[in-house]
């Protein structure tokens, strides 16, 4: 069977970007929920996408073979909810999706949660263990994770590497089990990687030899010279398989049909990030199970994009503060 279509989509606005007052609902660090203005953006997201694949029921939904899988992070999981909701189908947990963490220079940066941890707080997240049988799969059988992020971190050219791997074996695995449709949920540099990845934008001789935990000095990776992706919260970039139906042989290429879409969103584009953002800072990860320091391009509150001010009013409204 072949993989017809694949949405890349990024989670929505992060609570941690309108207040420094949150808990992690999971207890892992760096692990924020949505704010309730992601929420709602989680929801235009998961109407757009019912519309756009022409979906009227969870039959249909697995009649055409779509599938989708998140990051293990709770923001991803959280924009996927309503998603998953709209078209009747369980979540699977990929972690190759995973935040990027810069390189560590001590410590390690937080474990991933795993599917069965994830269903605690989210029922549809599939955590049935995947069957070593090798009979080939359905769709909806249980999902074998394919690739997991060092917890040393990565440089730039890394989770462009990683990234390149996933995309390969994203298609095979999804290819084995007769899916034709995939929607993926991530986090902007792995969206922007993701999305580089299937149009090829990025040469292979350059992704060759990089080494998990790698330190590489920022400066040397021109990101102006490689392909430019929309990654603003809940953006949807689409991807056609150029061959259409057809099982070819040979190396599948892929068609980029949209870029970021933001324009089924009521505020439109916002946070819309890249790796220019990224400034090289001294450490980054945990020690001793606290915070050494957080990624210089996390902190980004004044931008334009930033949220409006009456988003933090409803917070503390929802809250019972006004």
């Amino acid at each position: 069977m072949v993989l017809e279509e694949v949405y890349i989509c990024r989670h929505g606005f992060r609570l941690s970007w309108e207040t420094s007052v949150w808990k992690s609902p999971t207890g892992i660090p760096r692990d924020p929920p949505l704010s309730s203005h992601g929420v709602d953006q989680a929801k235009e997201l998961a109407a757009f996408l019912k519309r756009e694949l022409g979906v009227s029921s969870a039959q249909d939904a697995k009649a055409k073979g779509i599938v989708l899988l998140s990051s293990p992070l709770y923001r991803c999981v959280q924009t996927a909810t309503p998603t998953a909701e709209a078209l009747g189908l369980p979540i699977f947990i990929e972690p190759g999706l995973a935040e990027w963490y810069l390189p560590v220079r001590r410590g390690l940066h937080p474990e991933l949660a795993n599917a069965s941890f994830l269903k605690r707080y989210f029922p549809l997240v599939d955590d049935t263990p995947s069957s070593s049988s090798a009979s080939p799969a359905a769709p909806h059988d249980p999902w074998a994770p394919l690739l997991t992020p060092p917890r040393t971190g990565e440089s730039i050219r890394a989770v462009h590497a990683r990234c390149a791997a996933l995309s390969s074996a994203l298609v095979s695995a999804l290819e084995a089990r007769g899916a034709k449709k995939v929607v993926v949920f991530s986090h902007a540099a792995t969206v922007i990687a993701l999305s580089r990845a299937f149009a090829r934008d990025v040469p292979p001789e350059l992704l060759r030899g990089v080494e998990a935990g790698q330190v590489e000095p920022l400066g040397e990776w021109r990101d102006e010279e490689r392909l430019s992706v929309g990654a603003a919260t809940c953006s949807v970039s689409k991807f056609v398989n150029a061959r259409g139906n057809k099982e070819d042989e040979g190396e599948v290429e892929w068609t980029r049909e949209w870029d970021g879409r933001t324009d089924f969103m009521e505020r439109g584009e916002e946070r819309r990030w890249d790796f220019t953002f990224v400034e090289e800072i001294e450490e980054d990860g945990l020690l001793d199970g606290k915070e050494v320091s957080a990624t210089a391009s996390d902190n980004y509150k004044e931008l334009p994009t930033a949220a409006p001010k009456e988003t933090v009013q409803n917070e503390a409204r929802e809250a019972g503060k006004l």
